[in-house]
């Protein structure tokens, strides 16, 4: 089969050899290789009797040589490739497999000459016409036709309508445009501008920071974990807005790990893995979500350690998101497990409360809503350790009074989010002396103790008891109810609350004692 050129040549060589190589080895030898030309194969030579100058000399088609054997010379395919070392590989692992394969894309016989490509770009080479008119009919060599075969006397030519069919193809200058990858699937409100950066997140956001200027060179992988809704997914968003907004040719890949494995099943099932490997292995930086789903699944688990080993080795980022640290993923793979520690692993904490106050400015602002600081405080001392819900409670509260008109208010929503947030019913009735009481009778600790510094297990489990309860029940703020409790900061509040509504989920204990003083308050 006869092609228009080199470059078409090349196109069949490469689709053959990415069936036939390991990817890593396609992409370091064969993908880099450019078309330069491709020389048909001239007429026929024969050895004359008695030319000891020359020992060669022009003969006419189908000549024979003394033996009677018919003289045919191969075709040649000029390619280039960036430098000696990957040519001495090239020519050294595959030489004899591109000649084969050169020859049977076009149906003779083909040799294959790999040259280094130069760095500075070649001057235009002249036309067809310019050639012969310039300097074919003097015979000087120096003054031929680029497009035209060495061996064709002077006067002859190779053109598209000539006796060989082949076309001239010498393209220069030798350039390689890398290929735009379309845009990532990206939130376009997970930006580096939007994200909030306070005390819990400033470490992370800084290392998403510097993954996002030197990917691939900075902490890789980039391990990062949290619990839910503090952030995550808007860093990784972040990080891939930032490298495509740079260089629009960066292949940025973001995926989840459970869209990861539904993508691996569907292409095993459907025997396309070149085309899965393909999306994945060349990626420049590949952003995938909440690994942990990759538990108990061992096929999909080795299939992603080898496209880690494969970004890795060739230099290129991979920034990973868990909803907790990699030595108690279970159900992972060691060598996994290790790998994601070799890089950077940070966390994202809760935030505080002025966090938490900025977060809601931030989204109002961005809203164009004015909220007062007294609303603002409000809902962020309500919900203290996911951001998503204080996002989704701000938006409820607005939604509500951009339909009926009203301004927004603490008591507008302690009514609009009583169903979505710690309001706490809001029982004005109930003070803190009465949670001090009822809880104080409970574990047998005097009020006295409550307000002291006392910090033993007993007093410290009662107290902060209390201050989940106050914070449940009451319409106090963080910092009234930590003034009342023996003048203690807000911050020592919103913890001891929050440890509290964390234990009741894991210890019996606590959960018995919660239950029994809420009812005894009710």
């Amino acid at each position: 089969m006869l092609q228009s050129g080199a470059a078409e040549i090349l196109r069949a060589m490469k689709e053959q050899l990415l069936t036939q190589l390991s990817r890593p080895k396609y992409e370091l030898l064969i993908k880099p290789l450019h078309a330069v030309g491709f020389e048909p194969a001239p007429r026929p030579y024969q050895r004359p009797a008695g030319d000891p100058d020359t020992g060669y000399s022009p003969a006419e088609p189908g000549a024979l040589d003394q033996s009677g054997i018919a003289i045919n010379y191969p075709s040649i395919l000029t390619l280039s490739i960036s430098n000696e070392v990957l040519r001495g590989w090239l020519l050294d692992q595959y030489g004899d497999l591109l000649s084969e394969l050169a020859g049977l894309v076009v149906g003779s016989a083909v040799r294959v000459d790999v040259l280094v490509a130069e760095k500075e770009p070649v001057a235009a080479a002249p036309s067809h016409a310019e050639g012969v008119q310039g300097g074919n009919a003097t015979g000087n060599p120096a003054s031929r036709n680029l497009h035209q075969s060495p061996w064709l006397e002077d006067g002859e030519t190779d053109s598209p309508d000539a006796a060989s069919g082949i076309p001239p193809v010498l393209e220069y200058p030798i350039t390689y445009e890398r290929p735009q990858y379309r845009k990532p699937l990206l939130n376009p409100r997970y930006t580096f501008d939007t994200f909030v950066v306070g005390a819990s997140n400033q470490f992370c956001y800084s290392a998403c920071w510097q993954v996002a200027q030197r990917p691939g060179r900075s902490y890789n992988p980039l391990f990062i974990y949290s619990g839910v809704g503090l952030g995550k997914t808007h860093l990784m968003h972040s990080i891939g807005h930032a490298v495509w907004s740079r260089d629009q040719r960066s292949n940025v890949v973001y995926v989840t790990s459970e869209k990861f494995t539904n993508d691996f099943i569907e292409h095993v099932r459907t025997g396309r893995m070149p085309q899965f490997h393909a999306r994945y292995r060349e990626a420049d930086i590949l952003l995938i979500d909440d690994i942990q789903f990759l538990s108990g699944k061992p096929e999909t688990q080795v299939e992603f350690f080898q496209t880690f080993v494969t970004l890795v080795e060739a230099g290129k980022q991979i920034v990973i998101s868990s909803d907790r640290p990699p030595r108690t993923l279970k159900g992972m793979e060691d060598r996994l497990i290790s790998r994601f520690a070799s890089g950077l692993v940070c966390d994202i904490g809760d935030p505080s409360l002025e966090t938490r106050m900025a977060i809601l400015q931030a989204k109002a602002e961005l809203e164009r809503v004015r909220l007062p600081q007294e609303v603002c405080q409000f809902i962020a001392e309500r919900v203290s350790s996911n951001v998503r819900e204080l996002e989704g409670a701000l938006i409820r509260l607005l939604a509500f009074c951009d339909f009926n008109h009203a301004s927004p208010s603490v008591e507008l929503a302690a009514r609009v989010l009583a169903d979505i947030i710690d309001t706490g019913g809001l029982r004005p009735q109930l003070s803190l002396k009465q949670i001090m009481g009822v809880v104080g009778e409970y574990f047998n600790v005097s009020e006295t103790l409550l307000l002291s510094p006392n910090r033993s297990k007993r007093i410290a489990l009662a107290r902060m008891v209390v201050m989940f309860l106050a914070r449940e029940y009451t319409n106090l703020t963080l910092s009234q109810i930590g003034a009342e409790l023996g003048g203690r900061d807000h911050s020592t509040v919103s913890h001891g609350a929050n440890k509290i509504a964390r234990d009741v989920l894991d210890d019996p204990y606590v959960e018995q004692a919660v239950t029994q003083i809420s009812r005894m308050l009710k």
